[in-house]
């Protein structure tokens, strides 16, 4: 599934840095464990459209 959405989110320092060492201790970027944080989110419920 090719991903076109993009999200701006706002860190102060410290978050950034935590976020950057954990990415680089697994070899990957950012963006991809912001990505496997949100796959681990329950799925929404569905609409009830009636």
């Amino acid at each position: 599934m090719s991903r076109t959405n993009k999200v701006i989110v706002r860190l102060t320092d410290r978050e950034k840095e935590k976020i950057l060492t954990y990415a680089q201790s697994l070899g990957v970027s950012m963006s991809e464990i912001v990505q496997d944080w949100i796959k681990q989110l329950p799925d929404p419920e569905p609409k009830n459209h009636g």
